[in-house]
């Protein structure tokens, strides 16, 4: 559909004047006034049918003072959820937010698991890995992902088993500082499109390999994730393949999104690997 009759199609169906604003992650964002609901709306445009069920589905349970509506139209999946000024976190992560950040996450885990439907892949993680790396098959990252696939096929096996046993939680799928926003007098958690069903760890890993590497702050975390329920860490050989999964995920993210908001976080995931080396020390 021609992007220009799309917000024709939302400005007609919400009584709106909406307008574009810029977004990193590559999914539409309209806001403006509707007169329907009286509010400024967030309008949230999807094409990947899964992230929008996902983005609704949190925050109907999550959010649902902000939740309006939900709408799809052809090829376009549309979320709306009323207008909040957010502002970036501009304090210094110390010892004192590191925990705060525990608790929120563990929160959000302990508030939508088993109150929500998002994506649950059941396969082995083995199964689950393998065809994520098939997937960059001739694609620019192959021969990045190659060696560190090599390097973990003598322990993919033997972590299937462990990584069944743990518990399932619905993922935040993105959890990061950029993703925590001031709202009023509160921190709040935005953009789910990429929860899902996994492990509490697979939570932690972007957020620890990029944003808290300090070892007291890392305790402090898991301090507060701990205080509102249980964490058990996975073995080093689990954690290395779920690094393995998280940079292949960007890279695939990266392929579909050329600004390419991670970096090169997935280059350093790999070559960690390559090193042998265990993400989550503490």
């Amino acid at each position: 559909m021609n992007e220009t009759f799309l917000i024709q199609f939302l400005n007609d169906y919400f009584n709106g004047d909406f307008k574009n604003i810029h977004d990193v992650a590559g999914n539409k964002h309209l806001v403006g006034y509707s007169n329907l609901y009286n509010e400024n709306l967030f309008i949230k445009i999807f094409i990947d049918e899964s992230m929008f069920y996902a983005e609704q589905h949190v925050n109907q349970v999550y959010y649902p003072e902000i939740y309006l509506d939900s709408v799809i139209y052809e090829d376009n999946y549309v979320v709306v959820l009323k207008d909040r000024e957010l502002f970036d976190i501009d304090q210094e992560l110390n010892e004192e937010r590191a925990y705060k950040y525990g608790t929120m996450i563990a929160n959000f885990h302990n508030k939508l698991t088993n109150n929500v439907s998002v994506k649950n892949d059941t396969r082995r993680l083995s199964e689950i890995v393998d065809e994520d790396f098939q997937n960059l098959k001739n694609t620019e990252y192959e021969k990045k992902v190659s060696e560190a696939y090599e390097h973990i096929q003598r322990i993919l096996q033997q972590v299937d088993n462990e990584y069944e046993l743990l518990p399932k939680v619905v993922l935040h799928g993105d959890f990061s500082l950029r993703n925590i926003k001031k709202y009023k007098d509160n921190e709040v958690l935005i953009d789910f499109e990429h929860s899902r069903m996994g492990s509490q760890y697979e939570d932690f890993i972007k957020f620890f390999f990029n944003e808290v590497v300090d070892v007291s702050l890392r305790n402090e975390f898991l301090k507060g994730y701990r205080d509102q329920g249980e964490f058990e860490i996975p073995s080093s050989e689990l954690q290395q393949v779920l690094l393995f999964k998280t940079a292949i995920e960007i890279y695939l993210f990266h392929l579909s999104h050329p600004k390419k908001k991670f970096g090169k976080m997935a280059d350093m995931m790999i070559q960690t690997i390559l090193n042998n080396d265990a993400v989550l020390k503490i």
